[in-house]
């Protein structure tokens, strides 16, 4: 199939760079409407303007949270994406990849990668 051909593999846990050059695990969720990064890990990056807040549904209920706009690289691939806010802090990875940027950029999930 040629459209397949022009597709990115990734796997389920894949490194991506943040606008201030350093790179984190990050995981990939296909039954993630939305992208995420952790508060802690954003105030690193320094100020950023909240763009809106949405309400995002998961295990524990549902939240209101405020979006940001982030420059990031990806697969060799630099984009502009929202990510909503989150205490990620009990979490292994800091970074979530949701549908969102999975879609846009075209990427297609091996979980045995």
């Amino acid at each position: 199939m040629f459209w397949k051909e022009k597709r990115i593999i990734i796997g389920l846990i894949e490194s991506i760079t943040l606008e201030n050059g350093v790179t984190y695990k990050a995981k990939i969720d296909t039954g993630a409407d939305s992208s995420s990064i952790d508060q802690n890990l954003l105030e690193k990056l320094g100020e950023k303007k909240i763009l809106s807040h949405k309400i995002v549904k998961s295990a524990l209920g549902r939240t209101k949270r405020p979006t940001v706009r982030l420059e990031v690289e990806f697969q060799g691939k630099k984009f502009s994406e929202k990510f909503s806010v989150a205490d990620r802090s009990h979490l292994r990875y800091k970074v979530l990849v949701g549908k969102d940027i999975l879609k846009k950029e075209g990427f297609l999930i091996d979980p045995t990668k």
